[in-house]
């Protein structure tokens, strides 16, 4: 979105239940925001942890879509006058778009009923509903694919990792955060979720580095940690940008940030998650780093191997998969203003 704004000036309606501040912080054009649950994924009892009774709760109340939300999602989009709806995952946008008469482009790097796949055995339910995603899946105009990738659809277009762009140079980030140019620096993230950290009086025994943790109570300084709520507006490129190392749970905005700074990775993994060994790959064929176990991320025990993980080298990388869909969608954009 970003990418396509800069290109085209383009402007955007948002439909989602993802908080307001990420669009403001991530996103420099204009953009009306609706809060709207189109998407159910799965429901977390944790950062690790998956809810699946909660998750096919949440599908059923959600599928098959309601014919009258569809509907009024697609009035606003054709009096806002959009010419195609972009869908990051959640194919509740194929049918908005299909009702409002304009092109879709469904973006993934997995498939819902792809990661719904191995309970299906135990959870019946999830087959039934996987079913019906893929078949609105199979109705976008456009289906774009990004590495890392889960499982490769031939007439895909196939783009590199999307990452959001750093804006602020390292050195002001540094001097905002109060650590100094030559400081060490480790970003420590379970991705928006308030894990217990018990390893942090380990991390304060380390004076030399600075750690910036997310996900804590309150956003504070202590000695050498730099501790931010769920609350503090960070802007986590321009954080992995200042930094030498990250300590993160693995996730794809994860990945494709880490993937672009080139930054040193000590990634947690979910063994019982299926995106997880595409992901693990990726990282393993294209990063620096060395998986932690959660376990062991609980206990703290990876914190003995943070000299090995600072003394890895830095690989930054120009480009990617941002701007191939920013000029995908440039051109359909281009295509349903002719037909008006």
């Amino acid at each position: 979105m970003e990418a396509l704004h800069q290109a085209n000036g383009a402007e955007f309606e948002i439909f989602t239940t993802a908080p307001r501040w990420f669009f403001e912080e991530s996103l420099s054009g204009l953009f009306n925001y609706h809060e709207v649950a189109c998407d159910v994924g799965f429901r977390q009892a944790s950062a690790l942890v998956v809810d699946i009774p909660a998750t096919v709760a949440a599908l059923d109340d959600m599928l098959p879509f309601d014919a009258g939300q569809v509907q009024a999602l697609a009035d606003v989009v054709t009096v806002s006058g959009c010419s195609a709806v972009l869908c990051d995952i959640a194919p509740m946008g194929i049918a908005v778009a299909e009702r409002a008469g304009v092109p879709s482009v469904l973006l993934e790097n997995f498939t819902w009923s792809w990661l719904y796949e191995p309970y299906w055995d135990e959870v019946p339910e999830l087959a039934r509903f996987s079913a019906e995603l893929a078949a609105w899946r199979a109705r976008a105009t456009v289906l774009v694919q990004t590495e890392p990738l889960c499982e490769r659809e031939p007439a895909a277009v196939f783009v590199d990792p999307i990452s959001r762009e750093p804006r602020t140079d390292p050195a002001r980030t540094r001097e905002a955060l109060g650590v100094g140019r030559e400081q060490k620096v480790v970003v420590i993230t379970m991705g928006g979720y308030g894990e217990d950290m018990s390893f942090l009086d380990a991390l304060r025994a380390r004076p030399e580095i600075t750690f910036l943790i997310t996900g804590a109570h309150e956003t504070e300084r202590v000695e050498n940690l730099r501790l931010f709520s769920n609350r503090a507006p960070i802007f986590m490129p321009d954080l992995l940008r200042a930094a030498d190392a990250v300590v993160a749970k693995i996730g794809y905005g994860m990945v494709a940030e880490v993937w672009r700074e080139g930054i040193p990775f000590g990634f947690v993994s979910r063994a019982d998650f299926r995106e997880m060994p595409p992901l693990e790959a990726f990282i393993n064929r294209e990063l620096q780093g060395f998986e932690i176990a959660p376990e062991a991320f609980a206990q703290g025990a990876w914190i003995e191997r943070l000299d090995e993980l600072l003394q890895m080298p830095r690989t930054p990388r120009s480009g990617g998969g941002a701007g191939a869909v920013a000029a995908l969608l440039a051109g359909l954009l281009q295509q349903s203003a002719s037909r008006r």
